[in-house]
């Protein structure tokens, strides 16, 4: 399969083009006509493997497909041992994305699916860790299978790390990881004190307390809804916040939790539905 470039000629056109041919990607050494496929999706590279015979062969070398996977999965158990659970990393990209796919579907059958093909360790630690290096997940389905996998929760959670991070910023950080449920209620509240709990960990030298810090995530929370939401006219005034919030931080000055009203004034809400 040839290729085109668009050389400009004096003409009475000065935006007409000549087209040359340019040599064709078999006819390149092969490190190098790997390296132009590296630049391709797995998609493209699946297409490109339908051209011929050669490019079939360079299309389906191994390395390609391990970059695909490292990419788009960051971390999965089969990693250390891809070519005797899957032979190739392009099985093992296929046996990944069908998984995606499933977990979109329904989230517990989508990991049983991973571990039965023997790609994911089923343990709190291994899943959470899968979860924390990719984006190839379905944002909700991930909220729901959190619901029920409190105890891959608390291990992802303790994957994060806060240390010297605004409260606000750490907060919007934590729902970048984790999806913030639509309404309030139980699971929020259980995320709030997970969260707080890190937090404290990876902050000891800031003396804040686990309580005093749920209080302020809450009311950071309903702080964002109120000056985000078009349909609250009367905004909540940085006044009002440090006013409702003074008696239940003590220790915390005005200044810093004026602070926190700033950075959700200026930079939205901490906890966004959807990706």
């Amino acid at each position: 399969m040839g290729q085109t470039s668009c050389n400009n000629h004096r003409s009475d056109n000065p935006t007409s083009c000549k087209f040359e041919s340019l040599p064709d990607l078999a006819n390149l050494p092969p490190e190098l006509a790997v390296q132009v496929l590296s630049h391709l999706d797995a998609t493209d590279l699946c297409l490109a493997a339908c051209v011929n015979e050669l490019w079939s062969d360079l299309a389906n070398v191994d390395q390609l497909w391990k970059g695909l996977c490292h990419n788009r999965w960051g971390d999965v158990s089969s990693y250390q041992t891809a070519f005797s659970v899957c032979r190739s990393y392009k099985t093992l990209y296929m046996i990944l994305d069908n998984g995606m796919l499933t977990f979109a579907a329904n989230p517990h059958e989508g990991i049983a699916y991973l571990v039965s093909k023997g790609v994911l360790t089923n343990s709190p630690r291994c899943v959470s860790m899968f979860i924390n290096n990719t984006d190839a997940l379905d944002w909700h389905s991930l909220g729901l299978f959190l619901r029920d996998r409190i105890d891959v929760l608390e291990a992802l959670v303790s994957l994060q790390d806060y240390s010297g991070m605004f409260l606000p910023d750490a907060l919007r950080e934590f729902f970048s990881h984790i999806p913030a449920p639509r309404e309030r209620g139980q699971f929020l509240e259980t995320l709030l004190d997970r969260f707080s709990k890190r937090y404290v960990e990876t902050n000891s030298q800031a003396g804040l307390l686990k309580d005093t810090v749920y209080v302020i995530c809450y009311s950071l929370i309903l702080l964002s809804v109120d000056l985000t939401s078009p349909h609250v006219k009367n905004k909540m005034s940085k006044r009002e916040f440090i006013r409702n919030l003074r008696r239940a931080t003590p220790g915390l000055s005005d200044d810093l939790l004026g602070h926190m009203y700033d950075n959700i004034y200026i930079s939205g809400h901490v906890a966004t539905e959807y990706r």
